[in-house]
């Protein structure tokens, strides 16, 4: 059976998994499946076992990566979505699917796939919650004359949108500041409402 290498613990998920998932389709080609069941039976378990291990750590990297919610109402309603979503694909077979892909036909690129489109159903609910977070930043030297234009921020995520044509969020402390003052999404939207409501009064009534 085909021995495994030095310090391979020690590389990330997904670079052992490549390298493991290669040394079982090596063995299942090269060793006679009695002998693997048999006198290489222990390290033929613990090889699919340390594969199954480190793709289940990658599957849940993948699917948190950046997703941040809160315990409260709207949160806890977004949890659940979530994790009836995995249950349905989980009865759809998903786990089979990731299986099949990794143990049988040896494609990590395939499980990758398969892990990315449940990752892009779960980033589709997560949106419309992260969305509810953005607000304006506004600094206190943006309420100075000629002052610049409050930046776009999220609260839940704490990045500002730095390029508006290719939705571009990140982090940057160093405009951060304790004398902020946040307006959210959701006092724009009155406010935007007041001004509309005053202009047709306005218009009304003649006034300018």
């Amino acid at each position: 059976m085909a021995e495994e290498k030095v310090n391979e613990d020690s590389l990330p998920d997904g670079e052992k998994l490549k390298i493991w998932v290669q040394r079982k389709k090596a063995n299942d080609e090269k060793v006679p499946k009695e002998l693997l069941a048999t006198k290489y039976k222990k390290p033929y378990q613990e090889l699919k076992d340390k594969i199954k291990a480190a793709a289940d750590r990658l599957t849940t990297e993948k699917l948190t990566k950046g997703i941040i919610i809160r315990k409260d109402e709207a949160g806890n309603k977004l949890m659940e979505q979530i994790r009836e979503l995995i249950k349905q694909e989980q009865a759809a077979g998903m786990g089979k699917k990731l299986g099949k892909a990794l143990m049988e036909e040896y494609s990590v690129d395939k499980y990758l796939q398969i892990v990315d489109s449940l990752r892009i159903r779960i980033w589709n609910l997560w949106i419309p919650y992260w969305q509810t977070f953005c607000c304006l930043y506004v600094a206190p030297e943006c309420w100075e004359e000629n002052g610049p234009t409050p930046r776009i921020y999220n609260e839940l995520t704490g990045e500002f949108l730095v390029d508006d044509e290719n939705n571009v969020w990140e982090k940057h402390p160093e405009w951060e500041t304790e004398k902020k003052t946040i307006i959210t999404a959701g006092a724009c939207r009155l406010l935007a409402e007041g001004l509309k409501n005053k202009e047709e009064q306005n218009g009304q009534t003649g006034k300018h």
